[in-house]
């Protein structure tokens, strides 16, 4: 693991508030010890892990890969960000030394029909670039609803049905995303971005009363009734978290 660092979250501590100090302490030792063996196999800690602290290394363990990977994605992007920008500067530095050394080269006794058959060959030209970059913005704009579909089919779901076994919650696992899941999702992420998504989530799955197990109401939310757009902002808010 290249990351040296992980992030702990407020609302972790519902689950390990119930936890002795010495658990605490056996917890993050295990925790640490998996991080600084740099494997990155978490099963490998896992086996040495005493029965009562494996559910909580088992969720802390879970976030801190996710973070993870977010963390080696966002380096990635901006690598290739850079590589882009490198080499969008190194393009316009030879289109400027054509242009300079054509401007140069230039008879300055061209006629007007020359410089009329120019326009023209400009104004061709220009409504073709034009035409191939509303088709290469088009064709970028599909790549990235691609990428996000594709992100949340392979690294959302499979990230939900875990913390929810790992919370033991009673919320149910998803067996399929929709589109009308997957566009909800994307909402969400174009308003408040993607780890605003997985907080609220978090937060959803480690909730009580949500999870039915209020002694005044046993009402278990669904996934759709958390990213529903009029509960959604409640659940981040935490106006459910400590019923």
């Amino acid at each position: 693991m290249n990351k040296t660092t992980f992030v702990l979250y407020s609302e972790q501590w519902g689950p390990l508030s119930c936890l002795s100090d010495e658990q605490l302490g056996r917890l993050f030792r295990h925790i640490f010890c998996w991080l600084i063996d740099g494997s990155g196999d978490v099963k490998k800690e896992e086996q040495l892990v005493e029965t009562d602290i494996l559910i909580p290394y088992r969720f802390m363990t879970t976030q801190i890969s996710i973070d993870t990977e977010k963390f080696k994605r966002k380096c990635e992007k901006n690598r290739q960000n850079i590589m882009k920008r490198w080499a969008k500067k190194k393009k316009d530095t030879n289109v400027d030394l054509v242009i300079h050394n054509e401007n140069v080269n230039e008879n300055e006794n061209e006629n007007e029909n020359e410089n009329e058959n120019e326009n023209d060959y400009g104004r061709r030209y220009s409504s073709s670039s034009s035409t191939v970059s509303d088709a290469a913005n088009g064709k970028e704009e599909e790549d990235e609803e691609d990428n996000f579909s594709k992100m949340i089919e392979e690294k959302f779901l499979p990230w939900w049905n875990q913390l929810i076994k790992d919370y033991e919650s009673n919320i149910k696992p998803l067996r399929m995303m929709t589109e009308k899941r997957i566009e909800r999702l994307r909402q969400i992420c174009d308003t408040y971005g993607k780890d605003i998504l997985f907080e609220a989530c978090r937060k959803a799955i480690s909730s009580s009363f949500l999870n039915g197990r209020n002694a005044k109401n046993r009402f278990i939310a669904t996934f759709d009734w958390i990213i529903d757009e009029k509960n959604f902002l409640n659940v981040l808010e935490g106006n459910f978290y400590t019923k």
